[in-house]
């Protein structure tokens, strides 16, 4: 019974102690890229406040998550590092497509279609006419086929009467 508690005491330490190494990378990683972002007057300082306590919160816990489940299973050094890649991998992705704001500006950035909000300032885009189909051309087809049979017959009778034609100038 003392082993069940003991390892629970060092699955605990472990999730805890990889979550908050999560935090840090997560939180430092994202201050960095803040940085840079306000220096260029991409986004304002509060703005990279909350990005930066999102980034470290989900990486923690994607990092504690990982910790957690590895830890379990009992692997060696390198399976147990690349199930904590793994792990926390697909967990930071879940929790960022969660966590993902769905703002009109990120959209029409990365699609290229009418904006789903109108704006009231843009003027409405014109509407162009709709081309029209090319008509079938089944008709020129069918007379293309009826002439080469129709060369093809005559090529035909025009050698016979030849033949025809040299039998009698050598009877006579």
């Amino acid at each position: 019974m003392t082993k069940q508690s003991n390892t629970k005491g060092v699955l605990t330490g472990t999730a805890l102690g990889t979550a908050l190494f999560g935090a840090i990378v997560g939180g430092t990683a994202a201050a960095a890229k803040g940085i840079r972002q306000v220096k260029n007057n991409e986004a304002t300082k509060e703005e990279v406040a909350v990005n930066i306590a999102k980034e470290a919160g989900t990486t923690a816990v994607a990092a504690g998550a990982a910790g957690a489940v590895v830890g379990t299973l009992g692997l060696g050094p390198f399976l147990s590092t690349l199930g904590i890649v793994a792990v926390a991998t697909g967990a930071k992705y879940a929790l960022d497509s969660m966590f993902a704001p769905a703002s009109p500006a990120q959209v029409q950035t990365g699609k290229k279609h009418a904006p789903l909000i109108l704006d009231p300032e843009m003027p409405p885009a014109k509407k162009t006419a709709a081309k029209k189909a090319a008509p079938k051309k089944t008709t020129t087809k069918k007379a293309a086929s009826k002439k080469s049979v129709s060369k093809k017959t005559t090529t035909r009778k025009t050698a016979a009467t030849k033949k025809t034609e040299t039998k009698t100038a050598e009877k006579k």
